[in-house]
């Protein structure tokens, strides 16, 4: 047979994250009894294959299964309201914007009865009304940053100005544009949506907690009643477990000599002898490098000084915050993807904060209108102004993150944003294509 006349070969497309079909999962999708919740679902989750059964699947069935139910969804919407705050908190301490509203939701549904598809609607309103805040959390609170913070300042003042009611006035702007992106999320999910859901599934971390819970709702619904306790049992303790340690962590319970600290920064404080303590190593809800203490006040981060220049952690910083939150994170992640999410943190903190700090690379400093060396940052701004910076020795490695390092990671993200987006070129011509025919109306079906 020539070349030429050798039938054309189809090569499986590949994903840096999808994950291999099990042999029963696969047996189950060719005999059309695998359905929603299943063990062989939770085992299959992100093999394309089962994302692309079940999207056929909801297309003949959903319809029938799930139904909308107005006071349910208004019920959801309500809780998403009230733990809008909890997500604005969590937001702002850790830079992701979780909550427990949907919990509390599929909590509720599960003391009602309701199926899994109505805790499924009305989890999804609540997350929605949760998250609407989401982008107003993220940009309200840098207005105030930028014309409070001295370490924001320029030369010439604050870089913005907040006359009397003007505050008011911009939180008026920002909820009307989290509204506004809001609904453009929804918009650009709907055209994104099969791409990333089903022909290149992306792994959720939270979303096999989502699962879990609608697994509950429904062994509550069909009577499984004994399997649904046990899990609640489980989730009731660890919640609990949770919410104590927390509340010792970071709740300031002692306040004592004009502070108020948590009560395991209390007992960190005290237990020391002289300049070593337990301090040393724990402060703010952190175990940390050593850092040295005052007065068994742990310092926070390792000074850099020419006395401490022999000290490898006065180059960097290295501690694990006591985040609950994340740990879950990372746990649904499994090791291979929470290792690649972190390794931005580890190539910063472990090669450039070092390399930067080690050649004393200058950074820019607003209020001086000029470059400092890091190594003498902290002496230049207790010269200029020593009330706001009484001391002459601090955290270069703070310093160099703060004004060097994190531009750099910015800088990254925006890029492998864009590469990441110009790779999907092809996609994104489909999807377009296709809207284009959805307008004209060709070969469109309806599903009733």
């Amino acid at each position: 047979m020539a070349k030429s006349d050798a039938p054309e070969q189809k090569t499986v497309s590949k994903s840096a994250y999808r994950q291999p079909v099990t042999p029963e999962g696969l047996k189950a999708i060719e005999a059309g009894t695998l359905t929603w919740l299943d063990d062989e679902m939770y085992n299959n989750l992100n093999t394309g294959v089962l994302e692309q059964y079940l999207e056929e699947k909801n297309l003949e069935e959903s319809f029938e299964v799930s139904h909308w139910n107005t006071p349910k969804v208004l019920i959801g919407i309500g809780i998403g309201a009230v733990f809008s705050g909890v997500t604005a908190y969590i937001g702002l301490k850790l830079g992701l914007a979780i909550s427990a509203a949907w919990y509390i939701a599929y909590l509720l549904g599960m003391a009602l009865k309701w199926s899994p598809s109505e805790v499924n609607i009305a989890t999804s309103a609540t997350t929605g009304a949760t998250h609407a805040s989401t982008g107003f959390i993220f940009t309200f609170p840098a207005i105030f940053l930028l014309a409070s913070q001295p370490a924001y300042a320029l030369a010439d003042g604050p870089l913005v100005t907040l006359e009397d009611g003007e505050a008011f006035t911009l939180a008026f702007i920002g909820i009307v544009a989290s509204m506004f992106a809001g609904f453009l999320g929804v918009m650009y999910f709907i055209i994104f949506r099969r791409v990333w859901l089903v022909e290149d599934p992306l792994p959720l971390p939270g979303f096999e907690a989502t699962l879990k819970m609608l697994d509950i709702s429904s062994d509550v619904s069909t009577g499984a009643v004994e399997h649904a306790r046990d899990s609640l049992k489980t989730i009731g303790l660890w919640t609990v477990v949770t919410m104590v340690g927390l509340f010792l962590v970071e709740y300031p319970l002692i306040w004592a000599n004009d502070r108020k600290v948590a009560l395991l920064d209390y007992i960190a404080e005290s237990l020391h002898y002289g300049d070593v303590g337990l301090a040393t190593f724990y402060s703010n809800g952190k175990i940390h490098q050593p850092s040295g203490t005052a007065d068994g006040i742990s310092l926070g981060y390792t000074h850099w000084s020419e006395e401490t220049a022999w000290n490898p952690f006065s180059y960097t910083y290295i501690g694990v915050a006591l985040t609950p939150s994340m740990f879950a994170i990372g746990w649904f992640m499994k090791a291979r993807v929470a290792f690649l999410v972190n390794l931005g943190t580890l190539v910063g903190w472990l090669f450039l904060v070092p390399l930067a700090v080690g050649l004393n690379v200058p950074v820019y400093e607003a209020q001086l209108g000029a470059s400092v060396p890091v190594q003498d940052y902290h002496a230049t701004m207790n010269a200029f102004n020593p009330v706001k910076y009484p001391s002459s020795t601090g955290a270069a490695q703070m310093v160099i993150f703060a004004k060097t390092v994190r531009t750099i990671a910015i800088g990254a993200i925006v890029g492998g944003g864009m590469f990441g987006l110009a790779k999907m070129w092809r996609t994104f011509a489909n999807i377009f294509t296709d809207i284009g025919s959805a307008f004209k109306g060709d070969g469109s079906q309806e599903y009733m």
